[in-house]
Formats: structure tokens, sequence, C-alpha cells
């Protein structure tokens, strides 16, 4: 049993019911809010010559430059963690007048997302931002902007040789090991309860989309941290294509084969707390210990599943847009600045002991440029 680890909330359900509704949007001003803090968080941090207020408001940026528009490039906003970026990157831009975002939704495909970036170069924005679905394609339309004066900011590290004025990312792999350790930290206080020297458990992994780069290096990232206790054992694995409704689906199909387990990863919260519905289904959430990804703010999202018991964790995925912003800024206001060719930025377990914390207070650190 995980009646030690998993923590009923249900006093904070009484002040949180408001937020049980049916939307599934994120809470756009908490998402700035959140952004705001890990940028707060980076001015406060020894050596950090950044004022510790919106970057916007600090940046030099003038309002009378026509140029001072962002393009950003995603690859498929039907994915949360996608949909938190435009959002938050659009309030964070908005809230200084006379500056503007465009989002580019390349809907999953390569050949589009090419077009799109050609496209935003013939506008002549300040800058372009692109999380990338095929970088190596990019390179030529990178040099393209670069020739146009336009700066590139990149969103993965695969970007890194692709010509961009800086990439910003977080390792991938990092969030799946995370996940894993959180896991097995989990097993092995379960093992404690019951008395017993070795961590054991049966595991079930439910990924993004099958054959995509990022489900790919989550999960080559969860595969090696669990091996850190060979008694821990991937038992199931199946892709839910980023849904909830294909996570319960996944879930209840793994009921069938596999009969019990004790925890389940999910590549994002969506699909998380679609595993806790078919636990539920089958009396057995008590039992099983679920870790989501992303940790998104907002009504039914990462965080605020973590808070009411929903889920048991959620490894948080930096948001990026944030710092790629501030190296953007940094470039027009200050022409002495080089940016460093890339930045990482860690990410973050959120377990019931530091969900408090993290809605008050921010959750990840952004380096300091």
């Amino acid at each position: 049993m995980f009646s030690s680890l998993r923590i009923a909330a249900p006093i904070l359900c009484i002040f949180t019911l408001a937020a049980c509704g049916p939307s599934e949007e994120p809470d756009v001003e908490k998402v700035v809010s959140d952004l705001e803090k890990a940028q707060k968080t980076t001015a406060s941090s020894p050596g950090s010559t950044s004022p510790p207020v919106g970057i916007l408001e600090a940046s030099g940026l003038a309002a009378k430059d026509e140029r001072a528009e962002i393009i950003l490039l995603l690859p498929d906003v039907r994915i949360a963690m996608q949909e938190f970026q435009r959002n938050g990157l659009a309030m964070l831009v908005g809230r200084q007048a006379g500056y503007k975002l465009t989002t580019h939704d390349a809907a999953g495909s390569a050949a589009k997302q090419i077009e799109q970036f050609r496209q935003a170069i013939a506008s002549k924005p300040a800058a372009i931002i692109v999380s990338p679905i095929d970088p190596p394609a990019l390179a030529a339309v990178i040099v393209e902007a670069q020739t146009a004066g336009i700066a590139v900011i990149g969103l993965d590290n695969r970007m890194l040789k692709e010509g961009c004025a800086s990439i910003v990312y977080s390792d991938q792999r990092r969030v799946g090991r995370m996940a894993a350790q959180t896991i097995l930290e989990a097993l092995k206080r379960k093992s404690d309860e019951e008395g017993r020297a070795e961590v054991t458990g049966r595991v079930i992994q439910l990924r993004g989309m099958e054959g995509g780069h990022l489900t790919d290096e989550i999960a080559e990232g969860f595969s090696e941290g669990l091996q850190a206790q060979p008694g821990v054992i991937l038992v199931h694995d199946a892709p839910a294509d980023w849904s909830t409704e294909s996570a319960t689906q996944r879930t209840t199909e793994a009921f069938r084969l596999q009969k019990n387990f004790d925890a389940i990863y999910a590549h994002n919260d969506a699909m998380a707390i679609g595993a806790a519905k078919a636990t539920e289904t089958a009396a057995q959430r008590e039992n099983i210990f679920i870790v989501g990804t992303d940790g998104i703010s907002g009504q039914k999202k990462g965080l605020e599943l973590v808070r009411q018991g929903e889920i048991d964790a959620t490894i948080v995925q930096p948001a990026l847009v944030d710092l790629a912003l501030q190296i953007i800024v940094k470039l027009r206001g200050d022409k002495t600045f080089k940016p460093q060719p890339a930045y990482e930025v860690q990410p973050v377990a959120v377990v019931p002991k530091n969900v408090e914390q993290s809605l008050r207070v921010g959750t990840y650190k952004l380096p300091k440029l």
C-alpha cells in the first residue's frame, strides 16, 4: 500500500471547488505568474545583473521600433506543453504596449514548419523562437534569417549546430531519469513500510507519440533511471498519444495483461490523469503511485493535480520561452551582449511535500545571462 506516500487533500478541495469545472484551458494569468517567478529567481541569484522586475519592463526595447515582433514556431499546440508555451509567451509579450507575438502551429508537419519559417522571415520580425520538428531541415532557413538580421532562438538541444543565435533547452533524458528516481524513492518507502530490504516493483509507462523524438528521449532516460534498482522492472510500455482518453484505455489494457503493478509513469499530466481514472475504475488507485510530466499550473493541470492528490508527482518541464525572451530582449538592448551557444534549464520534481511552495514561489530556476 502507498497509504503513507499518497496525501489526500479534502481540506484543500474546499478551497478549490471553483477550479473543478469542465474547463481544460490553462490559467494564463497563472502561467505568466510562474514564468515571472522563474525570472525573479534568476534576478535574485548572486552575481546576476538582471533587475527583479518583469523582463519586458526592464528590456529597453523602443516602442517605436517597427520590428519589435517576436514569432514563435511550435510543432503542435494540441500538446499541452506547447499550448502552455504559446499562452504564457503571448501574455508576457502582450503586457508591453507596442509589441506583439505571432505564433505558428505546424500541426506535426516538418514541411509546414519550414514554410511557416519562411513566412516568418518575410515579415521581418525582431526575432524568431522555434521548437523544431526536424532541426537539420531548418538549417537553410536559419541562415536566411541570419542574413536578414533576424535572431533565431532554438528550443531544442539538437539545434546547437544549426546556426541559432542561442538555444534554450531542457534535457529530456534528465526528465525521464527524474521520473524514475521519484518512483524508486516511493517504492523504497513502500519496501521500508513492509519491512523488506529489497526494493521491488512493477512499473508501466505511457509514452507520448510512438517514434517521436521527445517521447524517445524521455523513455530512454526513464529506462536508464530504473536500472538503479534491479528489482524494479518495466512490465508494460505503450503509446497514448498525449491523450487522457487514450491513457485510460492503455492503462485498462495494462490491467488486463499485467493484472497488477505498483507505479505508472506518463509522459504528460493529461495522460497521468487518464491513468488515474483507470486505476480508480479498477479499485487500485490507493495501491499505485502515479507520476506525470509538465507541471503546468492552472485548473486540472499538473501542479493542481498533485495538490489535490489526483496524481502523486509531476516532473516540471521548464517553459523555455521565458528565457528565450530574455535573450532576445538583451540582444536588442545591449549591443555588446553575446549569448552563450546554449542554456540548459533543469526540470524539477514536484510531490505533495513541495507542491505548495511550488505554487507559491515557482518551480525551476533560470540560468543567468
